[in-house]
């Protein structure tokens, strides 16, 4: 079978097509044809050695597969052979073939194309848990989301227009701006030096947000607390920002982020709310309690996934250039 290995740490050159071996089959696995593969931030992190928790070279990148069922192991009960799914794994995703845990293999409706399903896992995944599980979500809420053209602030875009809150997004580019007010979002400001508790005055006159949604990290966690009215949240998605600053650089800005005590958010009543969706995978049966209610609703139509960019495997290098650059709107995703 073809997929895409990482060879070692480094440049988007660093991920090559190979021919390799079928993946062996555990009895509790089953063998998935893939049809779809996403890319993520996190596996541009990994790519650069910059993921503690990413395996090590060689190996094979990618979170969340689609496709349909080739073969089932011999403890394998509720799967069976040709039938749609959808997977999330540690990885081997960009690959035409993988064998996943059964326990990590989701039946998919026949209306969530391929493409549309892989965004579910990681993306959606990130943005229901920032918003659902880290405190109260009611309409009329506000919410800003930093980062909102990328895959997960597309996601988060999606799933707070679903809750009826009222979005204020910011985005790098007048493209990026253009595609987010085309989805319906009322308030899109640029990202670039942009200050949200200055937004939040300028538009509402005050600290006006419940929910700031912050993936990029660093000096924007503090900003996104004064901008929060008191009860609300920051949640930090992740740390973007440290892809751009080689090796010496991440281990500056780690040690140099801000610390806040608890006493600092005693007394402005605010939050703050970290969210690692690969330590919540741990959690078995709350991944499966997540997956299963977005595969129901965008069966429903209640949600719309749709990737931003599809590609091939040959293309995976690009696609990282495309993520590392935050050239991306929305989720990229590879074809096999």
């Amino acid at each position: 079978m073809r997929a895409v290995t990482l060879v070692k740490h480094g440049s988007p050159n660093a991920l090559r097509v190979v021919e390799c071996a079928e993946p062996g089959l555990l009895p509790n696995e089953v063998l998935i044809e893939v049809r779809a593969a996403g890319v993520n931030f996190t596996d541009v992190l990994s790519r650069q050695g910059l993921n503690p928790e990413a395996p090590q070279p060689p190996c094979i990148l990618g979170h969340e597969t689609a496709g349909e069922i080739a073969a089932v192991g011999d403890e394998v009960t509720g799967l069976r052979q040709g039938q749609r799914v959808l997977a999330y794994h540690l990885g081997g995703g960009y690959a035409e073939r993988i064998a996943v845990p059964a326990s990590q293999v989701f039946p998919l409706p026949d209306s969530i194309p391929y493409q549309s399903a892989v965004l579910l896992p990681l993306n959606y995944g990130t943005a229901f848990v920032a918003l659902y599980r880290t405190g109260p979500v009611e309409p009329g809420m506000r919410v800003f989301i930093h980062a909102a053209a990328g895959g997960v602030g597309m996601a988060a875009v999606d799933l707070a227009r679903r809750a009826g809150l009222e979005v204020v997004a910011a985005a790098s580019t007048h493209f990026k701006r253009a595609r987010l007010v085309a989805e319906g979002v009322r308030f899109v400001v640029p990202a670039k030096r942009m200050r949200v508790h200055k937004v939040s005055k300028r538009l509402f006159g005050g600290p006006a947000f419940d929910i700031v949604l912050d993936s990029v990290g660093g000096r924007t966690i503090g900003d996104g607390l004064r901008s929060l009215r008191p009860g609300g949240r920051v949640v930090s998605l992740g740390v973007a920002d440290i892809s751009r600053r080689g090796l010496l650089g991440a281990l500056g800005f780690l040690l140099g982020a801000q610390r806040f005590t608890y006493l600092h958010l005693l007394t402005s009543s605010r939050g703050l709310y970290g969210v690692n969706l690969r330590r919540l995978m741990e959690d078995s049966e709350l991944v499966r309690e997540i997956i299963e209610t977005l595969v129901g609703w965008a069966a429903a139509g209640e949600i719309h996934p749709a990737p931003g960019r599809v590609m091939t495997l040959a293309e995976a290098a690009e696609a990282h250039r495309i993520l590392e650059a935050r050239g991306n709107v929305g989720k990229i995703v590879l074809r096999t």
